[in-house]
């Protein structure tokens, strides 16, 4: 992958990421946009072998993030986004992103559990020690934006790249 097609990738989910960060919604704009910029870079570069296992990781994160969704937990632009985002990976590159945006989605979801433990301590106290365990889950659910989760994954591979 080359640097400047790396750095467009990279400011591309910057600027997704503040527009979740500020709405929680990512347009299908965004994700339809990256498969067009998909079939350009196939057509365009050697790096980009199209093959029928190009389509593996975008199936699969379409269907995880699909369940995901259905449970809450991730919402469908953010699943379209990754599945997307997979296209404009070189095949060679693709265990390597699962890799990081499952390190990165450890880190930022621990670290938004403990800081919401130690913002609601007192509650959370209350709720665990009570008989009203749906409180504590309410309280314990949280919710934040994953674009900058895959903007994370993103500079960790490019961490990997390059230095």
């Amino acid at each position: 992958m080359s640097p400047w097609i790396y750095s467009l990738i990279l400011l591309e989910l910057a600027i997704i990421s503040f527009i979740d960060i500020r709405t929680k919604k990512i347009s299908n704009f965004w994700s339809i946009g990256q498969l067009v910029a998909a079939v350009l870079l196939y057509i365009s570069f050697d790096t980009y072998q199209w093959s029928w296992t190009v389509l593996v990781y975008p199936l699969i994160w379409f269907v995880i993030g699909f369940g995901l969704f259905i449970l809450g937990i991730m919402g469908a632009g953010d699943s379209k986004l990754i599945a997307s985002l997979y296209f404009l990976i070189p095949l060679s590159l693709h265990h390597v992103m699962l890799e990081k945006i499952l390190i990165s989605t450890i880190v930022v979801g621990f670290m938004n559990f403990f800081i919401k433990i130690i913002k609601d301590f007192r509650t959370i106290k209350a709720y665990a020690l009570s008989a009203y365990w749906q409180g504590f889950w309410v309280k314990m659910k949280s919710s934040f934006s994953f674009a900058p989760v895959i903007m994370m994954a993103w500079i960790l591979l490019g961490v990997q790249l390059w230095f």
